[in-house]
């Protein structure tokens, strides 16, 4: 499929898809055309755009989800290797969620204060 359809298909725009690739966490394969020169996007790439949406909306950066594609998708990793990474996330979620409490009590503080 050429990136146009990849975008639509996932929702993501071009200029993003090909971040992704200028990053190596999808690739493309050239295509002539005439003149032309398409990239084209194997279906693997769709589902992979699908874990890398997936990713980053549970909170995994762009250099976590590459390092996940690239050693859990092409070798076979102990389970204890991959429960640290599960565990380190599961770390890092909770430290955030320990800083947003502070800030809610803080602005709630604030609000209360100028209500009073």
């Amino acid at each position: 499929m050429l990136i146009g359809e990849l975008a639509k298909k996932t929702g993501l725009t071009k200029d993003t898809i090909r971040f992704y690739e200028k990053k190596g966490l999808i690739e493309s394969q050239e295509r002539q055309a005439g003149m032309r020169t398409y990239m084209e996007f194997s279906p693997e790439m769709l589902e992979r755009v699908v874990i890398i949406t997936q990713g980053k909306s549970l909170g995994f950066t762009l250099n976590e989800i590459k390092h996940l594609i690239d050693t859990w998708g092409k070798t076979e990793i102990p389970i204890a290797e991959k429960l640290k990474v599960i565990d380190r996330k599961l770390e890092e979620i909770g430290e955030k969620m320990r800083q947003l409490e502070e800030i809610k009590l803080y602005l709630t503080a604030k609000r209360n204060r100028i209500t009073e």
